[in-house]
């Protein structure tokens, strides 16, 4: 968390919010560990970022892109991923400072930008790149057809959880939607991707598009009460299967199973999928 869904709400909520076309007059960081590499000290971010246009903001995966056009015309690239806790809120003169703040973007129009984040993993790019900050990223869910999100899966003989978390394979899905998918298709998490007819594997196809929708029309219309998206917390209406061990199947009203696999824990219905 954030996922896909979580990144893109953040995304529509800033350009709604008209920040394109205005300039970052300056840049607090509150936490030197949010700068990632080549910019890795807060001097060198600042100096790349403050006094530069935001330009049109974009998403790949998880990540929130934006080029940043200086007086010279000339591009760089912020990039920034949320980590575990970080979201964005757009902040007025008068409004006070967030708890988590991690950095906060100065804007012409007397706004201001603030990275929330309370266990400190959001990072934050300046490069003339973006790709340099997702090298090996692989494409967006949409942009595959069924038969080649099959194709991408169905020659591993890994397990179909940590194969749908592999950011190289498929861009912004992570733990909670992969189980989500994985549950209303009917498939076990623990499942060799081998073994899994080129039916189903469409359907899963399928089943990751409804569910990172269903997740974003949520976000979307039950923001927080700044007005920015909700995109911390995952136990609400966003999800179907219960995020506790013992809960109750949607599906067959059995208990569920918690199990880590590959280091994350999964949420499943042993009952209903094999």
């Amino acid at each position: 968390m954030p996922e896909l869904p979580e990144v893109e709400s953040i995304r529509r909520y800033l350009v709604a919010s008209n920040v394109q076309g205005t300039i970052i007059q300056r840049v607090e960081i509150g936490w030197p560990d949010s700068i990632a590499a080549p910019a890795a000290d807060i001097e060198t971010f600042a100096n790349t970022v403050s006094n530069t246009q935001i330009g049109h903001l974009d998403r790949r995966g998880k990540y929130l892109v934006s080029p940043l056009i200086d007086a010279n015309q000339s591009r760089s690239h912020l990039v920034l991923h949320m980590g575990m806790t970080g979201s964005l809120h757009i902040r007025n003169t008068d409004d006070d400072p967030l708890r988590y703040r991690r950095a906060t973007f100065y804007l012409d129009d007397d706004r201001r930008i603030e990275l929330n984040d309370s266990r400190r993993w959001a990072r934050l790019w300046a490069v003339d790149d973006p790709t340099t900050a997702y090298p090996k990223l692989g494409p967006e869910p949409w942009d595959l057809t069924p038969n080649q999100f099959a194709q991408s899966i169905r020659t591993k003989r890994s397990r179909i959880k940590p194969t749908l978390l592999d950011q190289t394979i498929l861009a912004g899905v992570g733990n909670i939607y992969a189980d989500e998918a994985l549950h209303r298709t009917r498939i076990s998490p623990l499942r060799r991707c081998n073994r899994i007819s080129l039916a189903r594997l469409h359907q899963l196809h399928a089943n990751i598009l409804i569910t990172l929708n269903r997740a974003l029309n949520h976000i979307t219309t039950h923001p927080s009460p700044d007005g920015s998206p909700y995109v911390v917390d995952a136990h609400d209406a966003r999800m179907r299967i219960p995020r506790t061990p013992n809960s109750a199947c949607p599906t067959c009203n059995n208990p569920t199973t918690a199990r880590r696999i590959s280091g994350r824990t999964a949420y499943y219905c042993q009952n209903c999928q094999h």
